[in-house]
């Protein structure tokens, strides 16, 4: 069969890209039980699980503080649509899962929306779909990334004190007390005396 023929009959997976992130990763070995950088397929009808536990949980983390069995991402098509979607379910009884803005208790799941951020414990997880047209196996690429996700996407950043179009920045006192950081407006006319 030449390689023609072999590329119109292959189906396209569903690839699930999970950027990984962990304060310490460069000092420790976390990530070194994942196939990093390298897709490794699935079938739909498995959850992939994440955990400390490398006998119950398909991919592993080489941390005490992650818990045996830390979440489960389950492949699921909804009525009338072609493409996979995933949810994602918090299986530690210890440890919260935050994904996107809302936090899934144990046992609690949640839909994966197109592009998410999820933490729990120190670690970050930037995940986004690729689709695909197989309707029973999908692959899943582990990456890790040298800067957290959440500082990338504007998450987390304490606000600064603004600073004026002059380039002096506003002051933090008014009439001798401190006042407060939150983002001010104003008709950014200044009067130097």
């Amino acid at each position: 069969m030449n390689d023609n023929s072999r590329l119109e009959t292959e189906e396209l997976l569903t690839c699930l890209h999970i950027h990984l992130f962990h304060p310490n990763q460069a000092s420790r070995p976390l990530f070194h039980n994942l196939p990093l950088n390298q897709p490794y397929k699935m079938d739909a009808e498995d959850p992939l699980r994440l955990g400390r536990d490398g006998q119950t949980c398909i991919f592993a983390l080489n941390d005490t503080s992650v818990s045996r069995k830390q979440l489960s991402i389950q492949a699921y098509k909804k009525a009338g649509s072609p493409f996979l979607s995933f949810m994602i379910q918090n299986m530690s009884q210890k440890v919260k899962l935050m994904v996107g803005g809302s936090e899934l208790r144990y046992l609690e799941r949640a839909e994966l929306d197109d592009k998410v951020l999820c933490r729990f414990g120190r670690y970050e997880l930037l995940m986004w779909q690729e689709p695909g047209d197989s309707e029973n196996k999908f692959e899943v690429l582990f990456e890790t990334c040298n800067a957290p996700p959440s500082q990338e996407l504007g998450i987390d950043v304490p606000c600064k004190p603004p600073v004026l179009d002059t380039g002096m920045p506003w002051r933090n006192f008014e009439n001798g007390a401190p006042v407060s950081q939150e983002p001010l407006e104003s008709d950014e006319t200044v009067v130097l005396v």
